[in-house]
């Protein structure tokens, strides 16, 4: 196994520990075993529990930022980008998991202050693109809005990160479409 594949593999088994347990409920010892590495092969990828955090929150973000300009690169309605939006969470509720970003928020007060700044960044990034294509879809008379798109923004995005926890507890049917069907009707889009 190369460099680069102990590292990604330490990447995407760490982002399951997280989206499964919480930032705070696993070690390197754990990591290691699980991946089937020594703890120091870790250290040797990321020196410390909060650079591999990072690292996970910037590929996070950067996978965020791809999704959104494919999602834009469509052209399609301000509707049907706030639709495939949405079916980035649904995705993640069939994986029977949280948003990284979401369970890293719940361990929000313990975490280090540059992981802390990057899961701010993350959400408010998500809030701010949905504000922007409530925005156009307003201007271009596809979308009503009664109130500020940022508070809409914020309530859609604090819905989906709700909705994955509710479902993931409850454990039966998934909770986003009623998010979706929720949020959309209020924007008289449904």
């Amino acid at each position: 196994m190369t460099n680069n594949d102990t590292a990604t593999q330490l990447l995407d088994t760490a982002q399951l520990l997280i989206q499964k347990r919480g930032y705070n409920a696993f070690s390197y010892k754990h990591l290691a075993t699980t991946v089937g590495v020594r703890t120091s092969s870790i250290h040797y990828h990321f020196q410390t529990k909060a650079d591999l955090g990072k690292a996970l929150m910037d590929r996070y973000l950067a996978e965020l930022e791809q999704a959104l300009d494919n999602i834009d690169r469509k052209g399609r309605t301000n509707k049907a980008k706030l639709k495939q939006f949405i079916s980035l969470y649904r995705e993640t509720e069939d994986d029977g998991v949280v948003c990284l970003c979401g369970s890293l928020a719940t361990d929000y007060e313990t975490l280090p202050v540059a992981l802390q700044r990057a899961v701010s960044t993350y959400l408010r990034r998500c809030e701010q693109w949905v504000a922007e294509k409530i925005d156009e879809g307003v201007g271009e008379g596809e979308l009503a809005l009664s109130g500020s798109s940022t508070d809409a923004a914020a309530t859609l995005v604090a819905s989906l990160q709700g909705g994955l926890i509710l479902s993931r507890a409850r454990g039966g049917p998934p909770v986003l479409d009623n998010v979706q069907r929720t949020f959309l009707a209020a924007l008289n889009a449904s």
